[in-house]
């Protein structure tokens, strides 16, 4: 069956995207929510999410709290399933472990996080979302666009082909493991806060992770070279489980929704896309002026072009990926 995208919610289930008057009035008295990422304070969506916590404890004066905890409950795995679990209220992170939102992290699937968003907030994401909620008692609140995953090896590369055999750590998402297996490597999946020693110790060879929060946990140290080659789209799933979500009243359930909508846009997906030259920087400044390379980013695209319409047919239906790409 063809697939339509028209446009939906960015975000599911969210109210539309309207400024709030401080002051909401609350059902219940205050509660604290416990949330979990799996970077250190210093990444983007965690600065982010500071800023969203005291957003949504103003306007819901004070009923609302968030209390962060940032690379200190494990890998992200753990963390989403432990809203299931009751031992942790939000999640952020690149994980899902369901195929709809993972295979959205391979090479090429989106042309920029501006598109991105125009598919997430088609029929497409609203499946995604679906699914997630289904397998994790979980409702999403947003997709953070943390600006490009990177790819990053031990030895320099000239070509995409030199990747052959090489071990590349990939997160446990579908769409980065079948892009590293499509270009002749072997993918390797490792949790994000043991990547550092997994490289430290020869493990891998190299790795792909989000760019931010890579150079936030100074993976350029055991990692001299990184392409300056976007290697898909990171895309922060934001989600709060649904026991959470139940203690809070209509108001303070949009008041979250929406500050997240609202804020996104700058401390997320700008914020990313303006951290990308201060991060290569950084690479330079460690490893030296030929530490960040350069591919044939169109020989990539036209490399995963058949991975990402395979995938995304296979996912969401025949004449899936045509839709995407006009979206």
């Amino acid at each position: 069956m063809a697939v339509t995208l028209t446009r939906r919610t960015f975000t599911a289930g969210a109210a539309a995207a309207a400024a709030l008057a401080p002051g909401l009035a609350h059902a219940q008295s205050g509660m604290e929510f416990k949330y979990g990422n799996a970077g250190n304070d210093q990444t983007i969506s965690n600065k982010f999410n500071a800023k969203l916590a005291q957003v949504i404890e103003q306007r819901t004066n004070g009923a609302v709290k968030t209390k962060i905890f940032a690379g200190t409950l494990g890998g992200e795995k753990a963390l989403i399933e432990g809203m299931s679990l009751g031992t942790i209220d939000i999640y952020n992170g690149a994980y899902t472990g369901t195929r709809e939102f993972d295979i959205m992290y391979s090479p090429g699937f989106f042309r920029d996080g501006e598109h991105a968003k125009r598919v997430i907030r088609s029929a497409v994401g609203e499946k995604s979302s679906k699914v997630l909620e289904d397998r994790y008692k979980a409702r999403l609140v947003g997709v953070g666009r943390l600006g490009p995953y990177c790819l990053a090896v031990k030895k320099p590369i000239a070509t995409l082909a030199e990747l052959k055999g090489m071990k590349i750590r990939t997160p446990q998402i579908e769409g980065c493991v079948e892009a590293v297996k499509h270009l002749g490597a072997n993918p390797t999946p490792i949790a994000f806060n043991e990547v550092y020693l997994a490289l430290q110790q020869g493990v891998v060879d190299g790795f792909v992770s989000a760019l931010n929060p890579s150079v936030a946990l100074k993976f350029y140290e055991p990692c001299k070279y990184i392409l300056s080659n976007a290697f898909g789209e990171a895309l922060d799933k934001q989600a709060i489980s649904v026991r959470a979500w139940g203690r809070m009243s209509a108001d303070q359930q949009k008041a979250m929704m929406t500050s997240f909508d609202e804020i996104e846009a700058v401390d997320y997906f700008k914020a990313g896309v303006d951290a990308i030259s201060g991060d290569l920087a950084k690479w330079r400044q460690f490893n030296g002026p030929d530490s960040v390379i350069t591919v044939d980013n169109a020989a990539l695209l036209k490399t995963m072009e058949s991975l990402n319409a395979k995938l995304a047919n296979e996912v969401f239906g025949a004449g899936a990926w045509d839709a995407i790409q006009k979206a």
